[in-house]
């Protein structure tokens, strides 16, 4: 199994609970700021995914990983690399499946999150939080 014992699978279903409210924050970006504002979808999604991430950090931080004994400033710089990576993947799946593939923009980045999600929550499980 993947994700191997019984805790990580506590884990993951926290972090994706996380993840629910950190997306929310971004996909409210995403299509406030296409639908109202009339920006692009690139720029959106950015926006709105580095808004998504601060939320998850937090979120992730009190309710997800055991963070005693890691200072705020460790785990928020990794966190942000990580997010950073996220963001690129986020980004390039955007690209390919909405300006390459035509792909409705709300339906690529359902697609393009749960890209992200899995591979960020194996790399701050393993790497920012050291669990």
């Amino acid at each position: 199994m993947l994700l191997g014992t019984q805790s990580n699978v506590a884990a993951l279903f926290r972090y994706g609970a996380a993840g629910v409210v950190g997306t929310l924050a971004h996909y409210t970006m995403l299509l406030s700021t296409v639908e109202i504002f009339g920006l692009s979808v690139l720029s959106a999604t950015s926006i709105g995914f580095v808004i998504g991430a601060v939320v998850n950090h937090e979120l992730n931080r009190r309710f997800v990983f055991d963070t005693r004994g890691k200072s705020y400033g460790h785990t928020a710089v990794k966190f942000m690399i990580i997010a950073a990576v996220g963001f690129c993947i986020n980004l390039a799946a955007m690209f390919v499946l909405n300006s390459l593939f035509a792909l409705q923009y709300v339906v690529a980045q359902v697609l393009a999150t749960g890209l992200v999600f899995l591979i960020t929550f194996l790399l701050n499980k393993s790497w920012t939080f050291g669990t």
